[in-house]
């Protein structure tokens, strides 16, 4: 009998190996925040951040949105999430995200029973968390969440005299919400890679189990924050779509438009697109320019530049909470502080847009700040600690490209010990080798492939190969595409594979 049970007590396990998933992510830790990458397909992405992020997706399903989002009250959040269900509609990549962030929870381990519920937590319960500031605009919450924030963008005669952005852009974004201490220890900045040919990597600055775009930056250098704003008229009710994911459909879309260019109005038409619960302004920059989008169920869907800004001077753009296009403005004290600055000197440097906002809109329930220069390669990110708000916390400095970068796979390997895999140089300038040293036995042709992939997870083209023999083999690369079109330059993967092992090798190709 314990032979049979041991049997299969193994037979569960070794099943268990079999159907487990690859887990395509990892996690790291700078300045005390915590970085998430994931790549592959939305549900692979999914997967992967459910896996290594559970417990921390668990505390926030739990303890904020269910604690202080719902009050603890399985009777409030029922009639909410009934609510969703029966009027958002949500696009199937998404449901299959969150159904891959369950998967990936349960692989972790992770216990996925709620108390309050009496049931565990399920896919609509994570897209209900991703609907908050939606459901919260029609009271479909508890009370007293404040979902505020503030931004300012600069460029143009504003940044000319700067002798780092010399008329490029910078944007310096502050996220306002009620603090709450499971917020705070749940800060969470996710790099996405899709594998999906229409789709772009994009940086998401959130909290646990968020897979919306509440403050975005996409690879292709265009960024959107998303404010709360003042009007909330609702006249349609009917599939309604979460504010946070009409923003990721136009940042992680490439040319959501279709009009041949990437930019702001790919954004602004993916929000014009939907029918929105949440009056919501969403300013977006690229290098060169910025625009406020402005939307509410009743009215529908502007935006303004920065010759709607009546009082604010030069190539300056500043959102707080009060619609100023769709609506006739009305006072605001972050406004009005953020104008008295730029009247005063409408000159703005990196460092001066983020005095200006956290010396006029800075408030105690900042949670984040967020400043993003296009073409200095410069992301900074400063997060809330209790009673100390996030805009007079030092900040994590980055170079964007260093997000957006794929070095957490770079060494990654299934490859049998027999074999090792070098490339070099790197980076490269007119041609790669690639050496294969097969210690024990050949390879043959039909087993192995090396296929090369660009930063968004596009295959842009399969290497020719031949028999492997014993020893090193070489193959070489000269930067061309499937056509021999040359590329450009940026950071690419190998992937080499022999039956179902495979390597992938992070390479840097400059022109």
């Amino acid at each position: 009998m314990k032979k049979i049970l041991f049997l299969i007590l193994l037979s569960l396990i070794f099943s268990q190996i079999l159907l487990s998933q690859t887990v395509n992510g990892d996690t790291l830790t700078i300045d005390g925040k915590k970085i998430l990458k994931i790549w592959g397909t939305h549900s692979e992405r999914g997967y992967a951040y459910g896996y290594l992020m559970g417990d921390a997706i668990k505390d926030v399903a739990e303890n904020y949105v269910l604690a202080s989002v719902f009050a603890n009250s399985a009777y409030v959040y029922s009639f909410a999430r009934t609510y969703f269900l029966s009027h958002f509609s949500v696009e199937e990549v998404y449901h299959d995200e969150v159904a891959g962030m369950i998967a990936g929870m349960q692989d972790a381990g992770i216990d996925l029973h709620s108390s309050v519920l009496g049931r565990d937590l399920d896919e609509t319960d994570l897209l209900v968390a991703n609907s908050i500031v939606d459901l919260s605009s029609r009271n479909l919450t508890a009370a007293g969440l404040h979902f505020g924030c503030s931004g300012l963008s600069s460029w143009g005669t504003s940044t000319q005299a700067d002798a780092d952005l010399q008329g490029n852009s910078v944007i310096t974004r502050n996220l306002d919400w009620t603090p709450d201490e499971t917020l705070l220890n749940n800060h969470l900045l996710v790099v996405n890679f899709p594998s999906e040919p229409d789709e772009t990597a994009w940086i998401s600055f959130t909290f646990a189990g968020m897979i919306g775009a509440l403050s975005a930056i996409g690879e292709n250098g265009i960024a959107a924050f998303m404010d709360v704003g003042n009007y909330n008229i609702v006249v349609d009710e009917n599939n309604l779509h979460p504010i946070f994911f009409s923003i990721r459909n136009g940042l992680e879309k490439v040319d959501y438009n279709a009009d041949g260019e990437t930019n702001q109005f790919d954004v602004y038409q993916a929000i014009s697109d939907k029918t929105h619960l949440s009056p919501s302004i969403v300013h977006i920059v690229n290098s060169q320019f910025g625009i406020v989008v402005e939307t509410n169920n009743n009215a529908g869907t502007v935006f303004r530049d920065e010759t709607d800004n009546t009082i604010i001077p030069l190539n300056n753009l500043a959102a707080t909470n009060h619609f100023r296009k769709l609506y006739a403005p009305v006072y605001c004290d972050r406004y009005a502080a953020i104008a008295d600055s730029l009247n005063n000197d409408a000159n703005v440097s990196v460092q001066r847009s983020w005095d200006i906002l956290a010396g006029a809109a800075g408030v105690s329930i900042n949670l984040q700040t967020i400043e993003f220069a296009p073409t200095l390669n410069l992301t900074k990110w400063s997060t809330a600690k209790a009673g100390i708000p996030a805009y007079s916390e030092e900040p994590t400095v980055f170079e964007t490209s260093n997000l957006f970068s794929c070095s957490e796979v770079e060494n990654h390997s299934i490859f049998p010990n027999a074999v090792h895999i070098a490339i070099y140089p790197n980076p490269f300038h007119s041609q790669i080798s690639v050496s294969i040293d097969c210690e024990n036995s050949p390879i043959s042709s039909k087993q192995a492939k090396i296929e090369i992939y660009n930063i968004k997870g596009q295959k842009i083209k399969q290497l020719r190969i031949k028999n492997y023999e014993l020893g090193i083999n070489k193959i070489t690369w000269n930067g061309t595409d499937s056509r021999n079109n040359k590329l450009e330059s940026g950071i690419y993967l190998f992937k080499i594979s022999t039956g179902s092992s495979y390597n992938l090798k992070k390479v840097l190709f400059l022109k």
